[in-house]
């Protein structure tokens, strides 16, 4: 399950609207599993779908998660350390609270 929340949120990551569509045909994923995914994703406030219910983006907050974890782990790649890259628990904390906040 887990793989197929990442993609979804690969594929939304640029933080613009897609068209549900686009995400369907994008993704290698069945449509009622792309669907249902988005729609999980949506209940528990990670992406935002549009008044129409025909596109989607990730909500800013999640983005900047989502980046954050990315320059972590790029961090950590380049040090060969896998401890220089760690997120402090506080900047953790604060990033779970805007997620949590929307």
């Amino acid at each position: 399950m887990l793989s197929t929340i990442d993609e979804i949120l690969w594929l939304l990551k640029d933080g613009k609207w897609h068209k549900l569509e686009e995400i369907t045909e994008k993704s290698s994923l069945a449509e009622y599993k792309a669907k249902m995914t988005i729609s999980f994703l949506q209940e528990y406030s990670f992406i935002q779908v549009d008044e129409n219910g025909r596109k989607a983006r990730l909500y800013p907050p999640m983005l900047n998660f989502l980046d954050e974890i990315q320059r972590v782990e790029k961090k950590e790649i380049l040090s060969n350390k896998g401890l220089e890259g760690t997120v402090s628990s506080n900047k953790f904390v604060s990033l779970r609270r805007s997620v949590e906040e929307v």
